[in-house]
């Protein structure tokens, strides 16, 4: 069987296996928060800049069709785009084979296949355009005749500045393009061509500037304070979770594969010198700065995951030397068998103990992170069944201390209840919520609410909400269950006589 052939089944088995799982699962803490981003949509963010919630909104027809797979459609979609990427780009290096072991290494990362490849992320785009922009890059390496030349680097350098417009992480790409080219082919920094398409990206830099100036700097502001290295205190436990997530989102087989492949080269010589190193400077500088920063400061493994990626092309090429293809179709299936195992993890709580306490209900779940994607029609339906019995809660709106549980509450109970929902905190609580709080009615003094919290992450109104208002009221307490067993507790809560001139309104 041809290697085009398996690309066309590989892509169409991932495909379908990823609509499977976008169906079947209920929206996690952040994906259900960049929904905002299309229900919203802005130039910029305060978290990321606006590409997530343009792909909803295009794969959605502009939130025509809202169901979960509606909104992930986009999402998995350029997962299977990326797929083919990477086997054009380990084709262009090499040879087909090592395009289809990219592809194949690409879709047994839980990286590429899950984060970015179905969960509505900003990482699906920026990996999608990264990948576009990779493979034209290479090409305009490669290529001879001036016209291509040119032709090849406008195209990556186009799908370069979309990168940049979908997470900041894309600027590693300009960087990495620009040491390349010193290195390799300085006499292209004299091409007007260049200069003429970088416009783009400093089009998008200036956007992104611009939503910034306009809002107090309010997002640069909010990331500079999370990689901040005023405070110089090491960190063991961020860094150990960084490096053993960064494992495990890439896959353990795909990290030491890389690995090794990185050391091996020396000796082996298994793709051109300037393939190599063009690989190596678009991966290792994210990867070295997110562990650099996790000695100091808390970070997200998935914050390097397009690093690794792009050094799949280079692992895939040393793997053709070695014939370790049946391996890493078992590693394949394997990973396809899990992603369909957890959708019953999810929805069934296979292999999850849950020991059930009346007296620790407020704790119920607590250690499940599952019950993020969990039981949200049931917690809708429980507000219906509260809003039946009282019908003097059917106008108050509901209120939320984060943008988490907020998110979740916003698409899963007020949406479809046409209620109002606010989230009032500090600004580091409240993210977009600051901007979307103003597109509501305003607060008045005196004024009640409704306040849900749940067991798996309970947090008490008492604390949370009385700077806002004087008042709780235990209105219900109700269970969520799996498979006939109550998973967690819900509450409602009455808040009552809103105290006027907050901050979190203005």
């Amino acid at each position: 069987m041809g290697s085009q052939i398996k690309l066309i089944l590989l892509v169409a088995v991932s495909t379908l296996i990823r609509i499977l799982l976008g169906y079947g699962l209920d929206l996690g803490n952040d994906e259900v928060y960049y929904w905002t981003y299309a229900m919203f949509p802005d130039w910029s963010h305060f978290d990321h800049p606006p590409m997530v919630g343009f792909f909803q909104q295009v794969f959605s027809l502009n939130l025509l069709f809202d169901s979960e797979l509606a909104l992930r459609l986009g999402f998995i979609v350029s997962g299977s785009l990326s797929t083919v990427l990477l086997f054009y780009i380990g084709k262009e290096i090499k040879d087909d084979k090592t395009g289809w072991l990219a592809a194949i290494l690409y879709n047994t990362s839980i990286y590429g296949f899950i984060i970015s490849g179905l969960f509505i992320m900003p990482d699906g785009p920026l990996v999608l355009f990264w990948m576009l922009s990779l493979l034209y890059f290479i090409k305009f390496i490669k290529a001879d005749d001036k016209k291509l030349i040119n032709k090849y680097l406008t195209i990556s350098l186009i799908a370069l500045a979309l990168a940049i417009y979908s997470k900041y992480q894309g600027v590693y790409l300009l960087f990495g393009y620009v040491v390349y080219l010193i290195v390799y082919r300085r006499s292209q920094l004299r091409n007007p061509v260049l200069y003429l398409n970088l416009i783009f990206s400093a089009l998008v830099l200036f956007i992104i500037f611009y939503w910034n100036y306009q809002n107090s700097f309010s997002g640069i502001q909010y990331h500079s304070d999370r990689v901040s290295l005023l405070s110089l205190s090491f960190n063991p436990e961020s860094f150990f979770r960084e490096v053993l997530g960064q494992v495990l989102y890439n896959n353990p087989f795909n990290y030491i594969v890389i690995l090794v492949a990185l050391f091996s080269f020396k000796k082996q010589k298994y793709m051109q010198g300037n393939h190599y190193f063009l690989f190596l400077i678009l991966g290792l500088p994210l990867v070295m700065t997110t562990i650099f920063f996790s000695l100091f400061r808390d970070t997200l493994p998935h914050w390097s995951g397009v690093a690794f990626l792009s050094l799949i092309p280079l692992a895939a090429a040393y793997l053709v030397q070695r014939d370790k293809t049946s391996v890493l179709r078992f590693t394949l299936i394997l990973t396809f068998a899990l992603m369909l195992t957890g959708l019953g993890v999810v929805n069934r709580g296979w292999f999850i103990n849950q020991h059930i306490s009346n007296k620790e209900n407020k704790k119920l779940g607590k250690n499940d992170p599952t019950l993020d994607m969990y039981g949200w029609d049931q917690i809708h339906r429980a507000m219906e069944q509260l809003e039946n019995d009282e019908k003097e809660l059917l106008t108050l709106p509901l209120v939320s201390n984060k943008w988490y549980p907020g998110s979740h509450l916003y698409y899963y109970v007020a949406e479809p209840m046409r209620k109002q929902l606010y989230v009032l905190g500090d600004m580091k609580d409240m993210h977009k919520y600051f901007w979307i709080n103003k597109t509501k009615p305003r607060l008045i003094a005196g004024q009640n609410g409704i306040y849900m919290t749940f067991s798996h992450n309970f947090k008490d109104p008492e604390k949370h909400m009385s700077s806002y208002f004087n008042e709780m009221e235990l209105l219900r307490e109700f269970e969520v269950k799996r498979g006939g067993k109550t998973v967690e507790y819900g509450y409602i809560y009455l808040l009552k006589d809103y105290k006027i001139g907050n901050l979190e309104m203005d």
